[in-house]
């Protein structure tokens, strides 16, 4: 495993152990002092950030666990997007650790990942196919949901460290202007998402769950971002709504924004 000095990383590694990670997150939280004194903070970090490394490697953890994915395994799926991806991290600040990362990726000429992916599935669904179905004319408008990943320990009913992380992209991306969102989601994830948070994500292109990166029923998904805030306003008044309602102020209203450095 790597146990390299501070300033000698190379961001893109995702052998860090576990001394390796906490070094690294104690770095950015001396260097970036939080701004807020909740215990769970969200940054944002690029992809040719050193401290993005904090965010492929709970991608790591957190996709062995799930479906196998081993560190050579994610160097080889994700390294071509490495510079274009931005990662959301959030940091238990307590504890000088990661809580959970989302990654998106931005245009570029290698493309977007799950689009690429789907070109080769068994859907066989071409990037052009999807951005005429849509009418993206501007591809600089397209991120693409890369990961999203929470270590089991912080994992709860409310599902605090993923909403944290979903609102934090929703954020960005309407500060920059990102109109689509596409990705891959493990079906039991996708599930939460849209019944529990409502999250506006729809069947891409109507197509059915396949098998994808160790995941056995995965989803490829759609989402027209200007519409997400009126679409889940609108879950925060049905029944299940009611009972999710601390994350959807989370989630629609921002009540814990102070916790994101963006």
């Amino acid at each position: 495993m790597s146990n390299m000095p501070p300033g000698e990383y190379v961001a893109g590694k995702y052998d860090l152990d576990d001394d390796g990670i906490k070094l690294l997150t104690s770095k950015l939280l001396l260097e970036r002092p939080p701004q807020s004194e909740e215990r769970f903070i969200c940054y944002m970090v690029n992809g040719d950030d050193e401290f993005s490394d904090i965010g492929r490697n709970v991608e790591r953890e957190v996709f062995h666990h799930s479906f196998g994915n081993d560190a050579e395994e994610m160097a080889a799926e994700y390294g071509r997007y490495e510079k274009v991806s931005t990662f959301f991290v959030s940091i238990d600040t307590v504890n000088k650790v990661p809580t959970g990362a989302l990654r998106v990726i931005g245009n570029s000429e290698q493309g977007f990942k799950s689009l690429n992916d789907l070109d080769v599935s068994s859907l066989q669904l071409q990037p052009q196919q999807v951005f005429d179905h849509y009418r993206i004319d501007d591809q600089d408008t397209v991120w693409d949901i890369g990961t999203v990943a929470v270590l089991p320990e912080f994992r709860s009913a409310a599902g605090s460290i993923s909403v944290q992380l979903y609102r934090a992209m929703y954020v960005t991306a309407m500060q920059r202007g990102i109109e689509h969102f596409v990705s891959i989601i493990d079906q039991k994830p996708l599930q939460k998402l849209t019944d529990y948070l409502g999250i506006p994500f729809e069947s891409l292109m109507d197509s059915q769950p396949f098998s994808y990166l160790g995941s056995e029923a995965s989803q490829a998904v759609y989402g027209y971002v200007p519409d997400f805030y009126k679409k889940m306003n609108r879950k925060r008044w049905t029944a299940k709504g009611f009972l999710a309602r601390t994350a959807l102020n989370r989630l629609v209203r921002g009540s814990e924004d102070h916790t994101l450095q963006l």
